[in-house]
């Protein structure tokens, strides 16, 4: 299945469940694959059949930053929801959103989640 694949998004936000976390900007690398055909942009070279990249990143980092969101697992969903309805032929999206440095001893922190359009939206015929 094809696929664009985004890496290492970084989105500032508010983002937490803690009163200090609500008054700081924090950031969040999200992961994200898209599955959509690809055939027709293979074939023509033309931006307009298939999706924007940077439509994509700018719709991701709005709908967490509008939202400010207390957990990671809701982020994800916002990401989701906004990018199937946007963009009506996109298959399946796995996201992966890690929070950096809010752990002492690890790296990051994450959450990954997988959709399909099924998941969100239900088909015109249905």
């Amino acid at each position: 299945m094809d696929a664009i694949i985004i890496e290492g998004l970084k989105v500032e936000t508010v983002i937490g469940c803690f009163n200090w976390e609500r008054q700081i900007i924090q950031p969040l690398m999200l992961d994200l694959t898209i599955h959509n055909d690809l055939s027709r942009a293979a074939e023509s070279d033309k931006l307009e059949d298939t999706l924007n990249y940077a439509q994509i990143c700018e719709l991701s980092a709005q709908a967490i930053q509008q939202a400010k969101p207390e957990l990671i697992e809701h982020a994800a969903n916002l990401v989701l929801q906004c990018l199937f309805e946007t963009f009506p032929s996109i298959e399946k999206i796995t996201i992966t959103i890690r929070k950096p440095a809010i752990i002492a001893e690890a790296n990051a922190v994450g959450i990954r989640l997988e959709r399909t359009r099924n998941n969100f939206c239900a088909r015109p015929s249905e």
